[in-house]
């Protein structure tokens, strides 16, 4: 190995890591004095009258229909895999890996969007 092109490899690694310890040491040093201000909603969202049962409803079909979308590609991307892995066809395996990779990720934004949708539409105001 050429020691012109050690040295300088060491020199960026070295000025890496001091760079990166330098930045944790200054995020971590901040004073963390200041007061969580809360802030509330002026006004409670509201359904139009008449109109709550109904929205219910379609959130509850919402709901189920995606949860069940979900796991029905759950069982077609393991199913892929398993007959992949069977037989000797890596495509399939692979694109079933793909596809629990993206249930997972899609399970997971569902989540987050209920709770997203639950806060701002929630049962009054706090």
């Amino acid at each position: 190995m050429n020691p012109r092109r050690i040295a300088p490899a060491a020199v960026r690694a070295a000025s890496t890591v001091a760079f990166v310890a330098a930045g944790l040491v200054a995020l971590t040093a901040w004073p963390a004095t200041a007061a969580p201000v809360e802030l509330t909603a002026a006004v409670c969202p509201e359904a139009p009258p008449g109109v709550q049962a109904f929205a219910d409803q379609v959130t509850a079909w919402v709901k189920w229909g995606v949860l069940a979308l979900i796991g029905i590609a759950a069982v077609v991307s393991l199913g892929s895999v398993l007959v992949g892995r069977m037989f000797s066809h890596p495509h399939a395996s692979r694109f079933g890996a793909m596809g629990v990779a993206v249930v997972v990720m899609v399970a997971i934004t569902y989540t987050v969007i209920l709770v997203i949708l639950d806060s701002i539409t929630g049962s009054g105001c706090t």
